[in-house]
This record gives structure tokens, sequence and C-alpha cells, in this order.
């Protein structure tokens, strides 16, 4: 073995990598010659199609299978999933994420392909939620339909849990109590469940984004007024509390009246248009402050 060994040292594995993968009942069962050249086959396959050294060694390190397929196995799976409509380079940052996606033959990934479309999901749909976050290609189908279910018992529509799963896929990657502690976290900041429902579905960010960065957000726009507008759009949560700092006080400074509120929410290009500053701009000339200093602003 001293070869194979000394070849995946010079491809960059570390000393203890090697040995994990050595240890692999899959690659036991090769004779070194014939791993030796069956492992180069593969690296110069994948390095061809466009991974990296240290692409194919994170998935080699979590996936020490990869070695026990053949080169011919490997490109069909890759090519099924470009089928579907990824991209190659999609496809190959899919895998770093989840190498287990080699373990699966194509009639097993039909297969979950087809159990996430009878939970409710259009192909295309299932597609979009797999490009971003990957893992769900892993994912137990019991697991998914307890959690959509759930979803459901809060007081959602099941078109409304689809919805909102497809606009933000990593909800699917949370536990069912991570679900509920961020449901509880903005019913803390004084919200109703009716309230916190609806600001969820409108804007599902919700469920990846921080309690801290909510609550300073919110708290802010209560401090300056301006917090029934984002409980009516909560889309608006998702501008930065420096920007929405920096455009209230450039308003102030220049006596700008702020029309129906939407103003302070322009994107980039019509604020700019319209008052002829960048973001660039207001952020250094009304740099974020803490409580104790904006409440000295006013």
């Amino acid at each position: 073995m001293e070869e194979v060994y000394s070849y995946l040292i010079e491809f960059g594995f570390a000393k203890e990598e090697v040995d994990e993968i050595f240890n692999n009942y899959s690659i036991s069962a090769f004779v070194p010659t014939t791993l030796l050249k069956h492992i180069k086959n593969i690296s110069d396959y994948l390095l061809e199609l466009g991974y990296t050294k240290l692409q194919i060694i994170k998935i080699a390190i979590n996936s020490p299978t990869l070695y026990s397929f053949s080169v011919e196995n490997i490109k069909q799976k890759i090519e099924y999933l470009i089928s579907l409509g990824y991209t190659k380079e999609r496809v190959i940052k899919m895998t770093v994420s989840v190498p287990a996606i080699f373990n699966y033959n194509i009639k097993t990934l039909e297969k979950r392909l087809e159990d996430l479309t009878n939970l409710g999901y259009t192909k295309k749909q299932v597609i979009k939620i797999i490009a971003s976050v990957p893992s769900v290609w892993a994912y137990n189908i019991e697991f998914l339909s307890q959690k959509l279910e759930f979803l459901i018992s809060l007081g959602y529509q099941k078109e409304e849990v689809i919805k909102m799963t497809v606009v933000m896929p990593t909800i699917l990657s949370l536990s069912i109590e991570n679900i509920k502690q961020k449901m509880e976290d903005i019913m803390s900041l004084g919200y109703t469940k009716e309230q916190t429902l609806k600001m969820m579905l409108e804007l599902p960010a919700l469920f990846g984004l921080s309690f801290e960065n909510i609550s300073n957000k919110i708290n802010y726009y209560r401090e300056i007024g301006f917090e029934f507008y984002v409980t009516k759009y909560p889309k608006n949560l998702m501008q930065s509390l420096e920007l929405s700092y920096a455009r209230y006080n450039y308003f102030k400074k220049n006596n700008i009246k702020i029309e129906s509120f939407k103003n302070l929410f322009y994107d980039e290009i019509r604020f700019k248009n319209k008052y002829g500053v960048s973001k660039k701009e207001l952020l250094l000339m009304y740099p974020y402050k803490n409580e104790e200093e904006i409440k000295d602003v006013r």
C-alpha cells in the first residue's frame, strides 16, 4: 500500500486522513496496484471535470467509498444530475457539500425526487430546493413529511408551506424544535401568533435570521415610529439596520419628508436617483451607533 499512501499524501491528504480512507471497508477489498490505478483514474476524471484537489479531498474524507466506484459509475451520476437542469458548477458544489450523493444509484436519486413531488412539490420546485440545500437528497422522507405537517399544524395552508419552503429551502434543514423556537422568539417581541405567522409567510427568511438581528431591527423601528410599517411589510426587515439608520438620519439632517415611510426602504438605485447619494456615502456619513448614542442623536 506504500505507493497508494505516497500518492494520496502527494495529492494533499494528511496522514490521518489517508489512514481513515484505508480503514474503510469498501477500499480494503482492493489489491494495492488496482486501488492505486482506481484512485488515479477517479482523481484525474474529477480534476478534468472541474473539481479542485481540495474539493476531491473533502469528498473522499467524508465519503471514502468514492474510491470504490468506477469512473463510469461516477460519470453517470454526474450526467444524471446535469440532465435535471443543474449546471456542472452546481453539481460540483452539490457533491462537495453532500458527498453521499455519490453513494446513491440513479434509481435511488429518481425515487427521492418522486418522494419529494409526492409531498406536494413540482419537480421544478424540488430541483430548486435541492440546489439550495443539497442535503435534502439525504433526508429521510418521513423527516421532511413531519416537518411540513408541523408547519401546517401551526395554522398555515399546505400551499403556503410549499411556497415558504421553496422561497427559503433551509427551513427543511431546521428541526421542529428550532422552528418552534423561531416562532417563540418573534412572539416574545410582542407579536401575536397570527402576526408572527403572517410575518414569516411573507418573509420566510425570518426562519434563518438570528434573533439578535431581528430584535435589533424591530426595536430600532419601534423607537423611530416605523414598526407598524415593517410589521405590515416584513420584507423590509431584510434591509440592514446600518442602512436604515443612515437613511433615517440623512432625512432628518436634510429635512426630507418620509413619504408614507416607503422611501426609507427604496432599493439602492431608486434611492440614489431620487436623493443623489449612494449607499456607501450614506454609511460613511451616518455610521450606525449603539442604543445610547442613538438616544443622544435624538
